[in-house]
């Protein structure tokens, strides 16, 4: 990987002046070779003479020997032309793109540097702060470990992107200095032909390897990943690579390379080559799916109608079925959206025409099962192919919207009743819903993958992007998707309103979590119609019901799904900042309205009340005879703060709609904001103030601990009333009206918590 010095001290001058040279050689080349050309002079070339020499009647030895010279060596002209006009292209091209890496890595260093993160020499990023005499009066804030690591991932994105220009160029030059005695005959159009090729020649040759199947040693399989690694996001590798092992082919070297049957299952460092091997030959096969050609197209039919065939090892009685085998491959990247759906319809249809198996049964048939997933023993879907296939809608959001609002068993020839995929893969209280498969522990780790694939479909980026970017909107479709995406979360929150229902699918939590994160404005905006009142208060005006494409949920649905998920310590810490994040924002987008400004500031308070409740009751119910127990607990709920610290709240207005909130400890959810992306009301001093005060008080006390519920319940309020704390010192209001407001809140927080208060006396 190139080092950020040796790309910003680049000496691109010496680079472009071997172009020019380059192309005036190309010039004086092309003269020699047909007389064109700026050089050219109209004498003698040696197309002229390869014509001459081939009309010429010539006798005896002069016959052969003479005019065979002549004619090939008046081709060589022709090849030294196209190896000087490649030499130039690539040469260009390197010139070109890296000038723009060059440029884009100082704005990138430069831009980070007023966030005070500092860029080292490998790429990475540290947070950075002038001393105190450099700083003097001025208050200057450390970076947050969020904008680190976005700084540290895009510098190494360039730097990544560089080294490959680097790396193709090299191999592309190498090549035509290879030949000693000749010039070669073809050549390159440029960067982007020379990686084509390149790809199509590393693909045959990874091809070879893969003919020696389970016969590939450590060493050869090592050299797989590392051609992969480079290779894996190249459309010609991926689709050559893909197509020449045919589906059959494909399917058949996975299953022979994971379950060879020699005896035990691969262990040791062995296992954990084969991972790298896993990971690489899906995204390799990802990319694949993505190009637009026959062959492809062929390939991925194939696929799919090899899903019900065994696929066999010789000397192995076990043999898996297609699906499983294509499955424990698109756990990773990006595969086609229109090949994703063909594929679980499939998938399902032929699922729920064994419905005397079941899936437990037909998946899990010790007599049929193999090892396809590395490492083994992880929490990966193992052999449930649908499993896996939900982590690939994961990766792909418009994908998995398309295939829950889709249904199977539409076709005459699977003679199926038609079945929503919501209701067969979602709803357990459906009489048609999937009986997932346990694992070995008595769990069903395919809830996670689930969970994923809602991810993706309802807040439109890959549950796992880092960071996420929630999709723009303006356009018609963008629009349209939008809906789409908020009429499947009102599904999601009709269904997970309830602690059971939560409960019945274990792992799927989290990702719920992220979800309500997600969608917090719409959340916010269902919770706000009291009674039916909403019209009358103007509650559209006031969140921007049609700017942003809000939903209404439904106030009592999504109190109960706020409460399920805000009993939880980790859903409540997120969802907690997340509502601070948001409720913020709807202040700061109200402007100047300091009415508008109050009823925002007073419903997130509300929304606080009720998170805040669910989760002293949940504490309550748990620790009901142990009172020290119960402090304890609660003692750790203030330890959100620290987790909430590393949040990006201090959002650069007029730049972005959403702030990337930490959820879990890896999983990270962009939280929407209430601020239009340009101009508007966020530019006010208000608006701007309200988002410091977070960044100045919101986790002061973080290290603080909580003793015993009315402590908590302190730090609940504490935290709910900061954004109409900011309000009241940027307003410099009256105590009396102070006072009015705070009693206000008060009430307004209470309300919140009678919401969600079901049975809390319950052991106190």
């Amino acid at each position: 990987m190139l080092k950020v010095s040796e790309l910003l001290n680049l000496r691109l001058g010496k680079l472009q002046s071997a172009v020019t040279d380059w192309g005036q050689m190309v010039s004086k080349l092309q003269s020699l070779a047909t007389g064109e050309g700026s050089a050219g002079t109209g004498g003698v070339n040696a197309s002229e003479l390869r014509a001459q020499a081939e009309n010429a009647e010539w006798e005896g030895q002069n016959a052969s020997v003479t005019r065979q010279f002549v004619t090939k060596t008046a081709a060589e002209f022709t090849d030294v032309v196209t190896e000087a006009r490649s030499v130039h292209k690539i040469l260009q091209d390197s010139h070109d793109d890296l000038k723009k890496h060059k440029e884009d890595l100082q704005t990138t260093i430069d831009r980070w540097a007023k966030h005070n993160v500092h860029i080292n020499e490998n790429g990475g990023a540290v947070s950075s702060v002038p001393s105190g005499a450099a700083a003097g009066t001025a208050k200057i804030e450390p970076a947050t470990q969020d904008e680190v690591d976005r700084a540290a991932a895009e510098v190494g994105r360039i730097l990544s992107a560089a080294d490959e220009i680097d790396r193709i160029a090299a191999r592309a030059l190498r090549k035509h200095a290879a030949g000693k005695y000749n010039f070669s005959e073809t050549g390159y159009k440029g960067l982007e032909d020379a990686d084509r090729k390149q790809g199509i020649e590393d693909a045959d040759a990874m091809l070879k390897l893969a003919a020696k199947a389970d016969g590939l040693t450590d060493a050869q399989l090592k050299h797989f990943n590392e051609v992969a690694k480079y290779q894996r996001d190249n459309p010609a590798f991926a689709e050559r690579f893909a197509t020449k092992l045919g589906p059959e082919g494909t399917l058949q070297f996975w299953r022979s390379l994971a379950d060879p049957g020699h005896g035990d299952t691969p262990t040791g460092d062995r296992a954990k080559i084969l991972a790298t091997v896993q990971d690489n030959l899906g995204l390799t096969l990802a990319t694949a799916s993505r190009v637009d050609s026959r062959a492809m197209q062929e390939w991925k039919d194939g696929i799919i109608a090899a899903g019900d065939d065994r696929i066999k090892h010789p000397g192995i009685m076990s043999a898996p079925y297609g699906y499983q085998v294509m499955s424990s491959l698109m756990t990773k990247g990006k595969w086609d959206g229109a090949f994703l759906n063909n594929y679980g319809d499939s998938l399902i249809a032929f699922e729920r025409s064994n419905k005397q198996a079941g899936p437990d049964w037909l998946w899990g048939n010790p007599g049929h099962t193999a090892q396809l997933d590395y490492p083994p023993n992880t929490n990966k879907p193992d052999n449930d192919p649908v499993a896996g296939f939900m982590e690939a809608l994961g990766h792909n959001p418009e994908a998995s919207l398309d295939f829950f609002n889709d249904s199977s068993g539409k076709g005459a020839k699977d003679d199926l009743d038609t079945v929503s995929n919501w209701d067969y893969l979602v709803d357990k209280d459906s009489k048609d819903a999937r009986t997932w498969p346990l694992d070995d522990n008595g769990k069903t780790t395919g809830y996670t993958n689930l969970g994923h694939a809602l991810e993706s479909a309802t807040l439109g980026y890959a549950y796992d992007a880092s960071p996420p970017s929630i999709p723009e909107l303006g356009s018609e479709a963008q629009n349209a998707a939008r809906d789409d995406r908020t009429e499947l979360m009102e599904k999601v929150v009709d269904h997970y309103k309830t602690a059971d229902a939560i409960e019945k699918q274990d792992g799927i939590r989290d990702s719920l979590t992220n979800m309500a994160a997600g969608h917090i404005d719409s959340l916010n905006y269902s919770m706000d119609n009291m009674g039916g009142s909403g019209d009358l208060v103007d509650r559209d005006g006031l969140f921007g019901k049609d700017a942003h494409r809000l939903r209404d949920f439904g106030e009592t649905g999504s109190m109960q799904f706020m409460r399920a998920l805000g009993a939880d310590e980790d859903s409540h810490a997120t969802l907690s900042v997340a509502q601070q994040v948001y409720g913020s924002s709807l202040m700061t987008a109200q402007g100047d309205d300091s009415d508008s400004a109050v009823a925002a500031g007073l419903h997130s308070v509300k929304m606080h009340g009720m998170l805040d409740e669910s989760r002293i009751e949940a504490i309550g119910k748990e620790f009901a005879d142990d009172k020290t127990e119960r402090n304890l607990k609660l003692e750790q709920q203030g330890a959100w703060r620290d987790f909430a610290a590393e949040a990006t709240i201090g959002v650069a207005v007029g730049v972005s709609t959403a702030a990337i909130v930490p959820a879990g400890p890896v999983a990270v959810v962009a939280v929407p904001l209430a601020i239009e992306t340009i101009g508007g009301a966020a530019n006010t001093q208000f608006g701007n103030e309200t988002l410091q005060w977070l960044k100045d008080h919101e986790f002061e006390n973080h290290d603080e601990a909580a003793q015993g519920i009315d402590k908590a319940k302190a730090e609940g309020r504490q935290n709910a009333m900061g954004p109409l704390l900011n309000y009241v010192e940027a307003h410099n209001m009256e105590s009396g009206e102070v006072r009015k407001l705070m009693g206000t809140a008060e009430d307004a927080y209470n309300r919140g918590g009678r919401l969600s208060d079901t049975d809390d006396a319950r052991g106190w």
